[in-house]
């Protein structure tokens, strides 16, 4: 029987001592014959079972050959993929199998196993894996790296617990090595005396008969080679020559197995935090769980697929024996076993959103946990309330914040940044929970359906807060800087403590070096952008195409695409290539402090060189090797890869990309062009702001030139992809987006346009395929119109029209400020009379509505009419001069492109009103025929799908009493018969909004982002937030507050994925709408009352201060303005407060608290807003601090000039308060007129107020 190739080969190159290089040749052509992965393997085999055979000496030459096997360089510097002759799979699928029969046996193989190991794991690319996941490619990397943490926590734990493995083979450490040297002494007597013909080397050369081989014997190379070997050629790999296995001892053993065990400790915290592993697992799991169809699988899929639990019991101490000391309190050990104890933590993802960094502060020995409160109150209203405040309104609170805290401007961006990424991370943990699929096949689809909405809800909401971190913060910072009108970006100063050390650094990018220590927090927020079908419109276009398909073509296909790129660079015809793709792609899924890097140097005040630094080493932790123990702050669970600044080259390649992508757009413009602009501008955050400005630029340009085809297709655009409109409200005021459409839409009529119909370029889309002459021009009118309501909606412009259009005897004035009209038959206008009776002809005939109609009418006056008409039709069918099927062909004659535009608002509001207050047979059968039969506008439940929502569910609870008071039977027919009509409905616009409604609450419905939360305890769950806000994240002695944290949203009892925040502007707003503005004033102050005496004081200060002076509401008619909430407060709340409290003999402290809390909320109103409220205000604080003017040791001197005078539009100041001598000597009223004169821009604002 002749021997396999391979082992031939080995065998003849290890007893000539031949190279590696030398060796590899005919290695590679045995390979050859049969490339597959069953020779590969059988290599790998046949290598680790010679090389393992080797319990007591260390084999050189072998260990060359499979350094150089495994990585293609014979020193395991780095891997050459090019040299290697097994794959980095097939050998970690086929070690793994090795460590449970060799961990004790030998510790010197898997000493140079170990120096290979991190050269074969560079290779791992946590980005490809995650993507692969996503897309759901077969990817073994997942189960590799899990094995590989199986078996490096096997070595750790055997460098830990020597003496329990060494039992667990039969023996204890000490006497299995006695047994060993004696078993050694007579196998090497009988090796010296083996004749020349016999084999003692680790291959059976003689295959006719049974091997010998000794695995504890020496090998005598001279006994077989030609001449004399170097001890060059055979030298160890770590610079040592081979000993004699009698020349070693017990101390040697345990030594190299303690090197081994913290070399392997090293490669796990390296997968964890280089490599990104957890993020793999997680990504792997969620993918798992989408296919499991209950609870227990899910369970049981997520602790089979991740190894920390495995880990963890490896690790674990056992009964019989402790840890070694030495190496317990080793630095790697300790780090390693802290990480796994931390994975395996299940509730700490939720807890370290929030407790992020701690900071003491000077006054009463409390701490502050970074963010402050009243920095997270402002960056998470720019997020969640709509619209969101000014830029002039951010800068002026935020310079005074910082005034107010007396913080330096490294500190204060910091704080910045942490309230952005808290956000973030929040907003990040709930991107991929996993999502269920109902048992039952005939609901699969719908409920498919419903989590594609919710999906949709919740990445909008993470795209919203990636905006904030990575395109509004640095703007903000800039104007910041600016309006501080220093020159402080030109101040450097010496940093010793990071990794730009020497580097002289401004502020601003002191604070960037400093955030940069926070691995853990950003590499939390660093969610891959890989979900781009989220912010995909709903038409498919070449880009989306090449980057769902792209990354699936080999190296080669990489570097052909690279050229082709070269090629094309100066060609406009093909702006997606697939290396464009894969640059998005990467930039997308670039970590998120690389892009704050990139963006901040954008902006031009971070200098390339320390942009440069800061990305150079984005991923290194200081590790900590001294003494002083382990600093947990500097562990990095989520990991991050170490390739970021390589993907400078992808933002060139993009950047390019989108000025050549401008350019052909302005040439000719398209939906889809701009589509594909947007979608850019939604992945790569870098270019957001460029790209919106170009858009609202373009809009601008085309409006002013009444080109209404343009205008049509940039608003078409901008429809189909909502999560943009998200975006340019939270960059800008929707102003900006309706400002240049108002002109066109009050004084547009076809005749500007019909001459451009013979000479326009195609269809815009498919649909326009369906009409034709005039009709086009009243489609092109509708995308804009629907724009328009599109954005009131989106950001509840209706409550204060006047702030949006400025010409008030304008169309769009005039109608959304009056609302839809029914015109009756005694109408004033005969105009509209006439036409009226003219398309009502036209719609009860057959012939339709011709282009003269058209031409001679104008949207506008379409608009105005469409209620009438629809309210007109339906009274002729109640007459009975009309059939049922005729009035659907009307309704459906409405869903047609070029006058589905008049459904909303109009004609969607008057069925609305018939449902509750005329005829709702008719209405939901018209409703009915609108939303599920036909072709209904893609837009139409949108815009108004809860709208309609309301009326059919008060219809249903109307038509409950009804029954109950008249005592109707419940099997009635026609009460069961519309009962179902409208639950048909309700079901599906519910399915369709992604709204869910749990079985015990079938009237109520949430009313925020927040899950759990209904009527019947909004305003405790608001109460309740308050509370933890102020007090989570503090000190040592406030962690029962963490306790209840999961308890207080419920989320784990939440059937469906959700947005959870720590902290709820919208459930404040709705608290405010809800129990108006004196329970909402209460409710604050007394919290911060609380806090005085409890602790949290200075974080209950800034909310409830943020809370005050934040527009919750923009309507002026609830009494919720911020105007409003001040004059509450000074003059109910708070004298009441300091009256009631007084009596109790409260505290000093909860006086000062409430004093620092009414100070910054004065301030923070002062010289803000129009002048009519700048007026109020001044005049409001200075009456009011003449009214603290007390004949009292314990009062400061106040200047008490009296002025007479009251402001306009706000009516008089009123009545303010008077002190009673039971207060004013009271401690709570020292400590408020205290807490009042710490604030330094009192003075400032109000001069001499504080003498």
């Amino acid at each position: 029987m002749s021997p396999r190739p391979l082992e031939a080969v080995l065998r003849f190159a290890y007893v000539n001592g031949y190279t590696c290089n030398e060796w590899a040749e005919p290695t590679r052509q045995c390979l050859g014959e049969k490339d597959d992965r069953k020779m590969t393997n059988e290599l790998c085999e046949l290598l680790l079972s010679r090389f393992f055979a080797q319990t007591r000496v260390s084999e050189p030459l072998l260990e060359r050959y499979i350094a150089y096997a495994i990585t293609g360089n014979e020193d395991h510097a780095q891997f050459d993929a090019d040299d290697c002759l097994i794959p980095p799979t097939t050998f970690l699928t086929c070690i793994v199998k090795y460590i449970e029969t060799t961990a004790i046996q030998n510790p010197r193989q898997w000493s140079h196993i170990l120096k290979c190991l991190p050269t074969v794991l560079s290779v791992v690319d946590a980005d490809q894996i995650v993507s692969d996941l996503l897309n759901e490619k077969q990817n073994e990397w997942p189960r590799i790296l899990c094995d590989i943490f199986t078996m490096l926590s096997r070595l750790v734990a055997v460098g830990l617990f020597r003496d329990h493995y060494a039992k667990d083979n039969g023996k204890d450490a000490s006497s299995t090595m006695m047994a060993i040297d004696n078993d050694f002494a007579t196998q090497s007597q009988t090796l010296n005396n083996t004749q020349p013909g016999e084999s003692s080397l680790p291959f059976n050369f003689t295959m006719s008969q049974p091997s010998a081989f000794d695995p504890d014997a020496t090998i005598d190379l001279a006994g077989f080679a030609e001449e004399p070997i170097s001890t060059e050629a055979i030298g160890s790999m770590d610079g040592h020559s081979a000993h004699d296995s009698t020349q070693s001892t017990t101390t040697d053993r345990e030594r190299i197995e303690s090197s081994n065990a913290v070399k392997a400790a090293q490669i796990i915290v390296d997968l964890i935090e280089k490599k990104s592993a957890k993020r793999i697992f997680e990504m792997m799991n969620n993918q798992r769980q989408q296919q499991c169809q209950d609870g227990t699988e899910k369970h049981e899929a997520r602790h089979s697929e991740e190894p920390w639990a495995t880990c963890q019991a490896i690790l674990a101490v056992p009964s019989s024996q402790a840890s070694s000391a030495d190496m317990s309190q080793n630095t790697h050990i300790q780090k390693l076993l802290l990480m796994i104890n931390r994975l395996t933590d299940r509730d700490l993802d939720r807890r370290m959103a929030v407790h992020i960094k701690y900071q003491e502060l000077e006054d009463e020995g409390t701490a502050r946990a970074l963010p402050s409160a009243g920095l997270m109150g402002y960056l998470y209203h720019m997020v969640q309330i709509r619209p969101g405040l000014s830029d002039e309104c951010i800068i002026d609170c935020l310079s005074k914040l910082q005034t107010i805290k007396g913080a330096f401007d490294e500190a204060f961006y910091l704080e910045i940044w942490f309230a952005a990424l808290t956000g973030l991370r929040e907003a990040s943990t709930g991107l991929y929970k996993a999502k269920g699929l109902a048992e039952k096949d005939g609901q699969q689809q719908q409920d498919e359906t419903d989590f594609s909405k919710l999906d949709m809800i919740t990445a909008t909401n993470f795209l919203l807060w990636r905006t904030i971190v990575l395109v509004k913060i640095p703007y903000i910072i800039k104007k910041l800087q600016d309006h501080k009108g220093g020159d402080d970006t030109k101040t450097y100063m010496k940093r010793q403590d990071s990794s730009v050390e020497g580097l002289e650094l401004n502020s601003l990018e002191s604070s960037l070096a400093e955030l940069y220590s926070f691995a853990g927090l950003l590499n939390g927020c660093s969610s891959p952008m890989a979900s781009f079908e989220f912010f995909t419109t709903n038409t498919p276009t070449k880009l989306m195409d090449k980057i769902n398909f792209s990354g699936t073509n080999t190296a080669e296909d990489d570097e052909d695409d690279f050229m082709k790129l070269i090629n094309d660079m100066g060609s406009s015809l093909d702006l997606n290539t697939v290396a464009v793709a894969k640059a998005i792609k990467g930039v997308g899924n670039e970590e998120v402090f690389a892009t704050i890097v990139r963006v901040c140097h954008d902006y031009g005040f971070v200098r390339d060189h320390v942009a440069d630094a800061l990305l150079k080493n984005i991923t290194s932790i200081k590790q900590e090797d001294n003494d002083q123990g382990f600093d947990i702050d500097m562990v990095d669970l989520d990991g991050s890869d170490t390739k970021q600044h390589h993907k400078s080259g992808d933002v060139e390649v993009l950047t390019k990309n989108v000025e050549d992508r401008m350019i052909a757009i302005k040439e000719n413009i398209s939906r889809t062009a701009i589509s594909e602009l947007l979608h850019i501008g939604l992945v790569s955050m870098i270019h957001t702001r460029r790209i919106i400005d170009f858009i609202i630029e373009l809009l601008v340009e085309k409006a002013e030139a009444r080109d209404i085809f343009s205008l049509a297709r940039i608003c078409d655009a901008l429809n189909k992809s909502s999560s943009i409109i998200d975006v340019i409200g939270q960059l800008y005021h929707p102003v900006a987006i309706l400002g240049p459409l108002e002109d066109l839409c009050n004084n547009w009529k076809p005749a500007d346009s019909e001459m451009e119909l013979d000479g326009r370029s195609g269809f815009d889309s498919p649909s326009d395929e369906d009409t034709d002459g005039v009709q086009v021009l009243y489609g092109k009118y509708g995308k804009i119109w629907t724009l328009v309501i599109f954005v009131l909606n989106k950001f509840n412009l209706y409550a204060n029209v006047g702030s949006v259009f400025k010409e008030t005897n304008g169309f769009c004035y005039q109608f959304f400020t009056e609302g839809p009209i029914i015109y009756g038959f005694d109408v004033t206008d005969q105009s509209m009379e006439e036409f009226i009776r003219q398309w009502q002809t036209a719609l009860l005939g057959n012939d339709g509505v011709s282009d003269d109609l058209l031409r001679y009418s104008t949207p506008q006056q379409l608009l105005q009419a469409a209620p009438t008409l629809l309210h007109r039709t339906v009274l002729v069918y109640e007459n009975g001069q009309l059939e049922a099927n005729a009035l659907l062909g009307i309704i459906s004659y409405f869903q047609e492109k070029f006058l589905s535009f008049t459904l909303f608002p109009g004609i969607i509001s008057v069925l609305g009103g018939d449902v509750l207050a005329r005829n709702p047979s008719i209405a939901i059968m018209c409703l009915h025929q609108l939303l599920m039969s036909g072709n209904p506008p893609d837009m139409l439940l949108q815009i108004c799908g809860t709208s309609i929502l309301g009326a059919l569910i008060s219809l249903s609870e109307q038509r409950t009493q009804e029954r109950m008071v008249a005592g109707i039977p419940p099997n009635d027919m026609n009460k069961n018969e519309m009962e179902g009509q409208l639950n048909v409905l309700q079901q599906y616009i519910k399915t369709n909004l992604g709204i869910e409604e749990k079985n015990e609450q079938r009237q109520h419905h949430t009313e925020t982002i927040s899950t759990g939360v209904t009527c019947d305890n909004l305003s405790q769950k608001a109460q309740d937030m308050f509370r933890y806000i102020v007090k989570s994240g503090r000190s040592m002695f406030m962690r029962d507050v963490d306790a209840d944290i999961v308890a207080l949203w419920d989320a784990s009892k939440a059937p469906k994925q959700v947005i959870t925040h720590y902290l709820d502007m919208v459930m404040f707003q709705t608290a405010l709408e809800m129990g108006g503005p004196h329970w909402f004033v209460d409710m604050i102050v007394n919290e911060v009352l609380e806090a005085g005496k409890s602790g949290g004081a200075v974080r209950a200060a800034e909310l409830g201060s943020c809370l005050i002076t934040t527009p919750l509401t923009r309507s002026l008619d609830t009494g919720g303005t911020c105007t409003d909430l001040l004059r509450c407060l000074l003059q109910d709340v708070v004298p009441s407060s300091l009256k009631k409290h007084a009596a109790t003999n409260a505290s000093f402290f909860q006086g000062q608290t409430l004093g620092v809390f009414t100070g910054d909320c004065l301030v923070l109103m002062y010289d803000r807003g129009d002048p009519a409220e700048r007026e109020f205000v001044q005049e409001f604080g200075r009456q009011f601090f003449e009214t603290l003017v007390v004949d009292s040791e314990s009062a400061p001197q106040i200047i008490h000039v009296k002025h007479d005078t009251e402001v306009d539009n706000h009516g008089t100041i009123g009545v303010l308060p008077s002190w009673s001598d039971m207060v004013i000597e009271s401690p709570i009223w020292r400590g408020f007129l205290k807490g009042l004169m710490s604030n330094p821009l009192i003075n400032e604002s109000w001069p001499n107020t504080f003498i």
